[in-house]
């Protein structure tokens, strides 16, 4: 799943569920659920360096121990999790990397005759660069690029007051 879906899905569930969250708090942590696809940056590494469940305690618990505040640790937990169960449907990850050195994926499906189906598929993860060679992974496809153009116009549409006032500036 690509950068702006990683950052709008839990952004918006976060925004329901909790309506009374400090907004400002909750864009700027969203941030965070971007966080795991830094190991796309290195080689043969994607969905399985960051995408572990440690990755998710560990930084929590340093953005705790900095912060001081419960609220914002937990938020940050939730962003980066969010990440990992959102990948989890759209591929394969080292969820419990490195005690457990195989790639899981879940497929969900539902067809037309209402049949859901539920799969819990697991690969070698010593086979995670021949994985991610015959499924490569993209950072953007096109679907996040129109997502992302559709948002931009909307938010452009909302706030052309102010930017037409920050340009006459």
């Amino acid at each position: 799943m690509e950068p702006i879906m990683h950052f709008i899905i839990p952004l918006l569930i976060l925004l329901v569920v909790y309506p009374k969250v400090d907004k400002k708090l909750a864009v700027l942590l969203a941030f965070l659920a971007l966080a795991p696809d830094l190991d796309f940056f290195i080689d043969f590494t994607h969905r399985y360096l960051f995408h572990s469940i440690f990755f998710p305690v560990i930084l929590s618990s340093i953005i705790l121990f900095f912060t001081k505040n419960m609220q914002v640790s937990l938020i940050s937990f939730y962003y980066l999790m969010s990440h990992l169960v959102l990948d989890l449907t759209t591929g394969a990850i080292a969820l419990f990397w490195p005690l457990y050195q195989r790639l899981i994926e879940v497929k969900i499906s539902l067809d037309s005759w209402w049949h859901f189906e539920f799969d819990v598929i697991t690969y070698p993860i010593s086979r995670v660069r021949e994985h991610m060679i015959s499924r490569p992974s993209y950072y953007f496809t096109q679907e996040g690029i129109v997502v992302f153009l559709f948002l931009a116009a909307m938010l452009m549409i909302r706030y052309r007051k102010e930017i037409s006032k920050f340009f006459k500036k």
